[in-house]
């Protein structure tokens, strides 16, 4: 005779977010009643689950995939800890306890997935760990933002497209590899990773866009291909302990404020092919004692090298016809500078605070 499944009063579920929330299942015998169970008692009102289509249950890292066993058969009990997935990708997570016990886990996209949707993790401060399948093509916009304890991420040969702000605010990511199929890095793709230390960008990719970088205070050095024509505003703003980074030939635009706050870049060599240096380029790098700038640019943006308080001196070549505004304003330790016949505009405060020059 077999014995009748054992009633229990609740079940401990955790969220993706990491919240511990308790489900009544009293009159709940099957893995089908639990899920059904799962989305009438926890709709996600939150806007950034709004996407939600079905619902996985998660018990001791495997997903509980047969809706017709009960809950005895697949072995929970009043002890057991479920964790709930919402997702409009059939995205499988780990259980909570199979990564530590302070409630910290791992994502495991399925190889049936082609695309992480927008928005799909963002906000999720106990993902720790991504594995992506090489089923996959693209990572939507915010996709993984503000993950606060995302250390790692797996990304796939097949993947070509990264969405604007898809990392930004992953403040625990120290590394991620791009593959050669990636074209372009976004807006915003890895803003404010303050733990970002090292990334490699391949030959594949044109341009990086604004603010791709800004605030990535632990990057110390990055080469940037011989593909990228294109260094968007406030790419590596507030990068503060940048002090190297190769520029080549090919990038013929480097956006406003690009370098902006970069403190610890000692030297830059800006290549013939750029034609202009834009607003703030390098505002405030503090430790910039030499720059190179080729017969090719014909304009330095207002506030340019303001504030670059270690450089000593700068050669204008004959092509440049406008300094702007305040562009060389608060270089301390600037003691000359020629200035070519070639200048037609001097903006005001140009050389303020420039107390070595002579």
């Amino acid at each position: 005779m077999v014995d009748p499944p054992v009633a229990m009063p609740e079940l401990k579920v955790i969220t993706l977010r990491g919240d511990v929330l308790a489900l009544d299942v009293t009159e709940i015998q099957t893995v089908q009643q639990l899920k059904a169970g799962l989305l009438e008692q926890f709709p996600c009102e939150d806007p950034v689950e709004q996407k939600i289509r079905r619902v996985r249950a998660v018990f001791q890292g495997n997903s509980l995939l047969n809706d017709a066993q009960t809950l005895n058969e697949v072995g929970l009990d009043a002890d057991s800890e479920v964790s709930v997935v919402y997702t409009s990708n059939e995205i499988e997570a780990a259980s909570k306890n199979d990564v530590n016990s302070e409630g910290f886990f791992g994502v495991k996209i399925p190889q049936a997935v082609t695309e992480v949707s927008r928005d799909a993790f963002r906000g999720c401060p106990k993902l720790v760990k991504v594995v992506i399948p090489d089923s996959v093509t693209s990572i939507g916009d915010d996709a993984f933002a503000y993950c606060e304890s995302l250390k790692s991420i797996e990304i796939p040969d097949s993947l070509t497209s990264v969405g604007g702000s898809a990392f930004k605010g992953c403040s625990s990511l120290e590394k991620i590899n791009l593959p050669d199929s990636v074209t372009q890095i976004e807006d915003n793709t890895f803003a404010e990773c303050i733990s970002l230390k090292n990334i490699n960008i391949p030959d594949s990719v044109t341009s990086i866009g604004g603010d791709a970088f800004a605030g990535c205070r632990s990057l110390k050095s990055i080469s940037i291909p011989a593909s990228v024509t294109r260094i968007g505003d406030n790419a590596f703003a507030e990068c503060e302990s940048l002090e190297s980074i190769n520029i080549p030939d090919s990038v013929e635009y480097i956006g406003d404020k690009a370098f902006f706050g970069c403190r610890s870049l000692k030297s830059i060599s800006i290549p013939d092919s750029v034609t202009s240096i834009g607003r703030f380029a390098f505002r405030g790098c503090r430790s910039l004692k030499s720059i190179q700038i080729p017969a090719s640019v014909t304009s330095i943006g207002d506030n340019a090298f303001a504030g670059c308080v270690s450089l000593k001196s700068i050669n204008i070549p004959d092509s440049v016809t406008s300094i702007g505004y305040g562009a060389f304003a608060e270089c301390e330790s600037l003691e000359s500078i020629a200035i070519p016949v070639s200048v037609m505009g001097i903006g005001k405060f140009a050389f303020r605070g420039c107390r070595s020059l002579k």
